[in-house]
């Protein structure tokens, strides 16, 4: 059981070594283009950032997509799938 664990270690391991390098080569690509490394520096504030931001979207929007939530999970509606609003989204808008 030791030797397993061990193994699963060391996979984890070298799989996170081979990932470190993949990214350090795509941000040494991306450093080389100014619009990127702007987004890549949003996103890393973003990530850093301790204290969550007050959300924008009103606690009333949240209620309406918790009461459609249940009421598709109690069997009340009815959703469609992605193919299905694809379709009706070509059928009405030609796109």
């Amino acid at each position: 059981m030791i030797f397993v664990s061990l193994i699963i270690t060391n996979i984890y391991i070298m799989g996170a070594l081979e990932l470190r390098e993949k990214l350090i080569e795509q941000f040494n690509l991306f450093i080389q283009d100014d619009s990127k490394l702007i987004a890549l520096d949003g996103i890393f504030d973003s990530i850093n950032t301790s204290t969550a931001a007050p959300s924008i979207v009103p606690d009333e929007h949240y209620k309406i997509v918790e009461e459609r939530r249940r009421k598709f999970h109690a069997g009340e509606t009815k959703g469609a799938t992605w193919s299905e609003v694809k379709q009706k989204l070509k059928d009405k808008y030609g796109f």
